[in-house]
């Protein structure tokens, strides 16, 4: 029977790290954040970064004991139960999904259609999702080439571009530095969430744990070299932006990347930042398709999501029903949406708050699982716990508290995400009673390695003929 193999070495695992977070929505948010806070969100995202390598200790610790494809659904219901391991994965990444990721693609789309103005936006958009869709079912070892090879190019240019703005290296203009906090620190720390927009989404190498070569070292040094080298990139350039830019049009525009670039280097500078957009996009869509599939995956292992999320490709062993879910939730929305810069951003913190509510249950489940399981050896090892969570979970509620610092803004985002967070518990109560499953009761870490979300257990296949039953 198929199982997923270790393929992966660090500098592929980081790629996936790095994958979803340097994203072409992460770029406009850089952008337009910069524009509304002015260049002291340098402090709201050193701050977040700093949050963001907390977290990600408390994630290579958990997956380093249980390094399944499950991966928070795993923790939290060994911690918490399965009720809660459905709110922690789904709120946390299923959100992402039907949120942010038609945004992702429209941006890129918006990319392509600033380099080839004659071509209908979404028509792109949805060839750029079929490419990558092709790509991860045909298997990890693609993925992992591409992948890497999309955020070096990345990381590198958009480095560049920001060092030569901040130094007026190559460009059109005399750069002219803003005023350095133009609304006060109180707006600074009310927009940590923006800052850790920047950084969210680093843990997305974990369901590739067992495909990566020893794990409990390479996943560890991968995420905190990822959110290093992202802090640094994305600062070099954000800054550059402030010093040729108004920091009004930055704030209000839709592509304020490409239209910072066209500032610094001309209409050469804008093709430039608008093909590095189309990578930045091109390396989200491809870490969404990789990764996603393979928490429902994980959750399916368990009994909680219907059994076809578990179907696992028998000749390219990747799995094929989840990652054509998640194409479709990326795909469907861009025939109904109209994306603008409000828009995107609502979107994005909508996906936060879930997001952070996720961050905080897995630091809980570190906390829970550190005092139950005291006794067993764990690969990788936390530092300075309990204090990094519970730094963590408090920063994480503030992020909340002050998610945005517009109050109308705040108020559409906390229904958005209150009406999906009401909606992914009243799935989890009534398909945990339908399947007669305890809602709070944790699982033993034996249960779990038995359901074989770990590498070294087989993984039983859903034949095509029989996935009808499987629901």
């Amino acid at each position: 029977m198929p199982e997923l193999k270790r393929r992966l070495g660090f500098w592929q695992a980081y790629a996936t790290a790095t994958g979803l977070v340097v994203a072409g929505s992460t770029m406009v948010s850089l952008g337009n954040s910069f524009g509304t806070i002015g260049p002291a969100f340098i402090v709201s995202a050193f701050i977040a970064m700093l949050v963001s390598i907390m977290i990600a200790l408390s994630y290579a610790e958990l997956s380093s004991i249980m390094p399944g494809s499950g991966m928070v659904g795993d923790y939290t219901a060994v911690s918490m139960g399965r009720f809660m391991a459905i709110v922690a994965l789904l709120g946390g990444y299923l959100v992402l999904t039907a949120t942010v990721g038609p945004m992702e693609t429209m941006t890129t789309s918006m990319a392509v259609h600033y380099i080839f103005p004659g071509f209908n936006p979404v028509v792109i958009a949805f060839c750029i999702l079929t490419v990558f869709l092709i790509i991860n079912l045909l298997g990890v070892e693609i993925f992992g080439s591409i992948q890497l090879s999309i955020v070096v190019i990345l990381m590198v240019m958009t480095a560049g571009m920001g060092l030569f703005g901040l130094f007026d290296l190559f460009t059109v203009n005399k750069s002219v530095p803003s005023t350095f906090n133009p609304h006060g620190w109180s707006t600074v720390f009310q927009s940590l969430a923006l800052g850790l927009w920047l950084f969210i989404g680093i843990e997305y190498v974990i369901p590739l744990g067992e495909e990566v070569k020893n794990p409990e070292k390479i996943i560890p040094k991968a995420m905190i070299f990822g959110l290093s080298t992202i802090f640094v990139v994305d600062m070099l350039f954000g800054i550059a932006l402030t010093r040729h830019i108004d920091l009004t049009e930055l704030s209000s525009a839709d592509i304020p990347q490409i239209l910072g670039a066209k500032s610094m280097y001309g209409h050469t500078g804008a093709i430039i930042m608008a093909l590095l957009t189309l990578l930045a996009g091109a390396s989200t869509i491809n870490s969404n398709l990789a990764a996603i599939p393979r928490m429902f995956y994980g959750l399916s292992r368990q009994g909680l999501l219907p059994r076809i999320f578990g179907y696992i490709h028998p000749t390219f062993r990747t799995p094929w029903f989840s990652i054509i879910l998640v194409y479709l939730m990326f795909a469907l929305p861009l025939l109904v949406l109209k994306v603008n810069v409000n828009i995107m951003t609502t979107m994005l913190m909508s996906a936060s708050v879930t997001w952070l509510i996720s961050y905080i249950i897995t630091q809980v489940d570190l906390l829970i699982i550190r005092k139950r399981y005291s006794h067993i050896k764990r690969p990788f090892k936390a530092p300075f716990t309990p204090f990094i969570q519970i730094i963590g979970i408090s920063v994480c509620l503030y992020m909340i508290l002050t998610i945005h610092p517009n109050p109308e803004t705040k108020r559409i985002v906390y229904y958005i995400s209150g009406g999906f967070m009401f909606f992914i518990c009243l799935y989890a109560f009534c398909w945990l009673k339908f399947k007669k499953m305890p809602l709070f009761k944790p699982i033993s870490l034996e249960e779990l390695k038995s359901q074989s979300v770990f590498i070294e257990q087989p993984i039983p296949q859903i034949q095509p003929d029989q996935m009808e039953k499987s629901w």
